[in-house]
C-alpha cells in the first residue's frame, strides 16, 4: 500500500483490515468540495483547474516529516476536473472569510440599523447614526377648578391641556429637523424648523420655534414646576417664525442666538406676518459651571435678552377682520385679565387700538441649581408702540417671577427633575417628590388707561374691564415615580389692581383662586 504504512508480516485477516481502516481514512481525507453541498460546513475553495499535480504545489516538494502525518495519497483528478486537496484526518475545512481558511480576505460586517426604546422616546438610526428618527409624546390631562368665586367656578373643568406628537430627526449628520404637531385643542403647528449643524459654535435655524426671549418659556412644557406659566409670559410671544443663527462655545459655557422674525404678538404664535417690517431678537447666556471640573459648584446661568422692531396693525376690511398686533393678557387658570380696546362692533377701527411703532424688550435672568434645590428668575421690560384714532403713543409695560424648588429623593435642574431611583416596587423605590414655591407679577404703563382728569386724553384699554396690575402666588406638589410621568397639583392665588366697577370709578375685581391637578406623560 502507498503512504508508507507496513502491512509485510501481518496475517492475512489483519491486512485486510488494515487496508479497510486506510480506505475509510482516505475517504474522509477528501476535501469538501468533492463532496455533495453540507449544510454542516462551507466548502473549501478548490484549486485553478491549470493545477493538476494532485494539491499538492509541485515545486515544493513534498512536505517534511514534521509537517504533514503520512496518509493515503489521494486519487489524482483527471484533467479538467478540479484536484482534490488532502486534508488531515480530523480536521474541519474553514469556512471562506474566516481567518485561517482559505479564500479571499474577510468579508466586511454588514451594518444594522440601531432601534432603541428608553425614557427620551423610540429612535431608529443607521450604524453610524448620520442618519437617525426619533418619535416623542407629551399628554397631559388636567382638572382645573376655581374657588371663592361662583362666576369662575361656572367654568370648573377636567380638560386635556396637551396632547403633542414630535418627530425629530437628523439627516446625514449635518441637518436636525423637528416637527410638532398640537393636537389639544384648536390644531395647529407648534414647531417645525430644520437646524443646520456645521459646528458646535456655528448654528442655522430655519423654520417656526420659540423666540430667544422669556427663560420660563425656553423651558420645555414637561419639565417646568409649575403646570401653567407666570405671569411674565404674556409679555412675548408663545412661538415665531424665522431665522436664527445660534451656537456654543467652551463646551456650552456660552451660549447664543440671533435671528430675524415676523413679530408674532405676545402671548401666541402666529403663522403669518401682517406687516413688512420685521423683528430682530437675540440671547446670551453665561454658564460658568458648565465644565466637569466645576459641576460640584452646580449649575448656574446667567442670561440676557432682547428684541425690537417695528409693528403695524391692520385696519378691518369688509373681507378681513382688524389684525391689531396686541395680545390678550391671561391669568395661570387661563382666564383673561386685559386687554386693548378692540370692540366688536368697531368696522372703522377708529375705536381700536392698533400696535404702532417701535417695539422693544429687555429680559434679563437667572437660575441656580444645586443637588435638590432649585431658584430661577426673570424680569422683562416691554416698550410697546400703540395707536386709537389719530393718537400714539409709547406705553411701558414690566413683568417679573421667582420659582423656589427643591426635589426629594432626587436631583433638580433647568431640564426638570430627576428621581436618584426609579419607580421600582420590588427594590422599594417609590422614584422623587417635587415642591415648589413661585411669585410673579405684571404692572402696566399707567398711560394706557388714559388720565380722566386730563382733557383730551384717549385710553387704550377700559380700566373697568381690564386691570392694571397683577399679582400672584402659589404652590405646587409633584409625584414624579420616572422622569417620563409626573401627577401634579398647585394652587395659585392672583389679585389684581383694577378691571372692574366703571370707567370713572373703577375697582379691583375679585381675585382668582385655581386648584390645577395633572397627570402628565412625556417619552
Amino acid at each position: 500500500m502507498n503512504g508508507g504504512v507496513r502491512t509485510s508480516g501481518l496475517g492475512p485477516c489483519t491486512r485486510r483490515r488494515a487496508s479497510l481502516v486506510m480506505a475509510l481514512v482516505a475517504a474522509f481525507a477528501r476535501p469538501a468540495h468533492a463532496e455533495p453541498e453540507s449544510t454542516s460546513a462551507p466548502a473549501m475553495s478548490a484549486p485553478p483547474p491549470s493545477d493538476t499535480s494532485g494539491g499538492l504545489d509541485a515545486a515544493a516538494g513534498p512536505p517534511s516529516t514534521g509537517s504533514l502525518p503520512a496518509t493515503p495519497e489521494a486519487p489524482r483528478a483527471s484533467r479538467g476536473e478540479a484536484a482534490r486537496v488532502p486534508v488531515l484526518p480530523g480536521e474541519l475545512a474553514k469556512p471562506e472569510g474566516v481567518a485561517g481558511g482559505s479564500g479571499n480576505a474577510a468579508m466586511p460586517k454588514q451594518e444594522r440599523s440601531v432601534v432603541e426604546v428608553d425614557d427620551k422616546g423610540f429612535m431608529l438610526a443607521s450604524a453610524d447614526r448620520s442618519f437617525l428618527l426619533k418619535l416623542r409624546g407629551l399628554l397631559q390631562v388636567d382638572g382645573r377648578f376655581f374657588t371663592g368665586n361662583d362666576a369662575l367656578a361656572a367654568a370648573d373643568t377636567f380638560l386635556v391641556r396637551k396632547l403633542r406628537i414630535s418627530l425629530d430627526g437628523t439627516l446625514f449628520s449635518f441637518v436636525d429637523i423637528k416637527m410638532v404637531p398640537e393636537l389639544a385643542g384648536t390644531a395647529q403647528v407648534l414647531d417645525g424648523y430644520a437646524d443646520l449643524h456645521p459646528w458646535p459654535w456655528l448654528r442655522l435655524r430655519v423654520g417656526k420655534y420659540k423666540p430667544p426671549i422669556g427663560m420660563e418659556r425656553l423651558q420645555s412644557d414637561a419639565d417646568r414646576s409649575f403646570l401653567e406659566q407666570s405671569l411674565v409670559q404674556n409679555l412675548s410671544a408663545q412661538r415665531d417664525i424665522g431665522l436664527s443663527v445660534w451656537g456654543e462655545v467652551g463646551g456650552g459655557v456660552f451660549h447664543y442666538t440671533i435671528g430675524v422674525f415676523n413679530g408674532a404678538p405676545d402671548n401666541s404664535g402666529s403663522d403669518v406676518d401682517s406687516s413688512h417690517a420685521k423683528n430682530i431678537q437675540g440671547r446670551v447666556l453665561l454658564r460658568p459651571f458648565r465644565a466637569a471640573a466645576e459641576k460640584t459648584f452646580g449649575n448656574l446661568g446667567m442670561g440676557f435678552s432682547a428684541g425690537t422692531g417695528n409693528r403695524k396693525g391692520r385696519l378691518p376690511t369688509a373681507t378681513a377682520a382688524a389684525a391689531t398686533g396686541l395680545p390678550v393678557f391671561r391669568t395661570s387658570g387661563q382666564n383673561a385679565f386685559f386687554q386693548y380696546h378692540a370692540p366688536s362692533t368697531d368696522t372703522t377701527g377708529i375705536a381700536t387700538t392698533f400696535t404702532h411703532g417701535r417695539s422693544t424688550r429687555l429680559n434679563p435672568q437667572l437660575y441656580y441649581f444645586r443637588g435638590p434645590f432649585g431658584l430661577a428668575g426673570e424680569y422683562l421690560w416691554l416698550s410697546q408702540g400703540v395707536q386709537r384714532g389719530g393718537s400714539t403713543t409709547q406705553l411701558r409695560h414690566q413683568a417679573a417671577s421667582a420659582t423656589f424648588s427643591f426635589v426629594v429623593k432626587g436631583t433638580q435642574s433647568y431640564e426638570g427633575p430627576t428621581p436618584g431611583s426609579g419607580f421600582d416596587l420590588a427594590k422599594g423605590t417609590v422614584g422623587a417628590f417635587e415642591v415648589a414655591a413661585r411669585w410673579s407679577g405684571i404692572w402696566l404703563d399707567g398711560a394706557t388707561f388714559g388720565d380722566p382728569n386730563v382733557p383730551d386724553s384717549v385710553p387704550y384699554a377700559n380700566p373697568a374691564a381690564s386691570a392694571k396690575s397683577a399679582q400672584s402666588y402659589g404652590g405646587v406638589v409633584s409625584w414624579i415615580p420616572r422622569r417620563t410621568f409626573r401627577i401634579s397639583a398647585s394652587f395659585e392665588r392672583t389679585h389684581f389692581k383694577g378691571g372692574a366697577g366703571t370707567t370713572a370709578t373703577p375697582t379691583d375685581r375679585p381675585a382668582e383662586n385655581v386648584i390645577i391637578a395633572r397627570t402628565q406623560a412625556n417619552f
